[in-house]
């Protein structure tokens, strides 16, 4: 299988060829093809380390994959590259965040889903083993904590680029029906409370906060864990694994909440609407 790679800053491409390229971790795929204009200079570099093949433009790597990941830091910036990968009928990882507008993501799962289209991607947080223990101890009642960095004044669409990390924390943990969502910000840090019919999410971020943290708390018990951070392998192995199966991992509706969830954020600290 030959995976085609759009995006060469993002330090998950140098994941993609380490963990498919270097190590062989998933049989016999292999990153062969980079198109990277956000930074030409480290594509040519990843390129000649890996031993891959750089492209002049993102159609002609889609046409010469079996498989596409878009990894640019924007999530702005997927939109437009995730749509041709799929419109080529191409499965697609489509890495965080996964959009930067709803309507965005929206398209994107729609066309996905009418055609019948794999598509996997977003943050690879959500596949850290430690989760699992934590999802079974939310139930009704339950107040869930989500502490780790973002920063809303980020080059890379502000706290999208990080933001949605929690967010997608949070709908994995919490699921996708949250009810309200209320969110202040103290100079670089971003707190917001997520409703749910049943429990509450706290949402608490900060520029440098990465030693996540996470928590669920129960009547007098509180289950706590500070996660190991060692995903590298997790998102190319999950996307390698539905393109040989054909099976999504999770429903694209998930993508839609977190990406909502993240933009209802974002409105409500910038004063622009939120609710409980």
């Amino acid at each position: 299988m030959d995976v085609g790679v759009l995006g060469a800053q993002n330090s998950h491409t140098e994941h993609f060829f380490q963990v498919l390229n270097a190590e062989k971790a998933c049989g016999g795929a292999r990153v062969a093809w980079l198109f990277g204009p956000d930074d030409p200079d480290r594509a040519a570099e990843l390129a000649a380390r890996f031993g891959a093949r750089l492209c002049e433009s993102e159609d002609e790597l889609i046409a010469r994959s079996d498989a596409v990941a878009v990894t640019y830091r924007a999530g702005s910036r997927h939109g437009g590259p995730a749509m041709k990968v799929l419109r080529a009928g191409k499965p697609l990882f489509n890495d965080k965040p996964f959009a930067a507008d709803p309507a965005v993501c929206r398209e994107i799962t729609g066309y996905a889903r009418a055609h019948g289209l794999p598509v996997t991607g977003g943050s690879s947080l959500k596949l850290l083993p430690e989760l699992a223990e934590l999802k079974t101890a939310v139930t009704a009642g339950s107040a869930v904590m989500i502490s780790f960095a973002a920063d809303a004044d980020s080059e890379y669409d502000g706290y999208w680029f990080y933001g949605i990390h929690a967010a997608e924390l949070c709908v994995e943990l919490c699921g996708p029906d949250f009810t309200g969502v209320h969110a202040v910000r103290n100079g670089g840090s971003v707190s917001a409370v997520i409703s749910y019919p049943d429990r509450l999410c706290l949402i608490c971020t900060a520029p440098d906060a990465y030693d996540l943290k996470l928590s669920v708390t129960n009547g007098g018990r509180t289950l706590s864990c500070r996660p190991d951070l060692s995903y590298r392998s997790a998102g190319p192995a999950e996307f390698v694994e539905m393109v040989r199966t054909g099976r999504l991992p999770r429903e694209l509706t998930f993508y839609e909440k977190a990406v909502e969830l993240t933009d209802r954020v974002i409105r409500s600290f910038r004063g622009e609407g939120g609710t409980l």
